[in-house]
């Protein structure tokens, strides 16, 4: 089958003092989807942003997980900068994207494309 539709859920989000989530993404089975998370630090950075992929097995009134399933940072080295990642064999996820230090201000997007299988 093919790709489904490219969906945003950050968009242009300013990522300061707290946390910034995205929409949640149900999948379905056999699905995967391609994550795509770009940040837009300032002119001098020195934190990073802090990327989290978090699941649920809740339809509506989601309970998240405490723990990730995984996370990473995407530098300020390059402005903007990009990172892609792969989610697969979870019911629903969210990611939640943070600050590793308490200096700078990141405009943060994401977005993602389901491969369109389903079994």
């Amino acid at each position: 089958m093919a790709w489904g539709s490219k969906v945003l859920i950050v968009d242009d989000q300013s990522l300061a003092g707290s946390a910034v989530n995205s929409s949640a993404v149900t999948m379905n089975p056999g699905e995967s989807d391609h994550v795509e998370v770009e940040i837009d630090p300032p002119a001098t950075p020195t934190d990073e942003v802090t990327v989290a992929v978090y699941g649920t097995l809740d339809d509506s009134s989601e309970n998240w997980d405490d723990v990730p399933i995984f996370s990473f940072n995407i530098g300020n080295d390059t402005d903007p900068n990009k990172a892609s990642f792969i989610v697969s064999n979870l019911y629903k996820w969210r990611l939640t994207l943070t600050r590793d230090g308490s200096t700078d201000t990141f405009t943060v997007d994401a977005w993602y494309r389901s491969d369109g299988i389903s079994v």
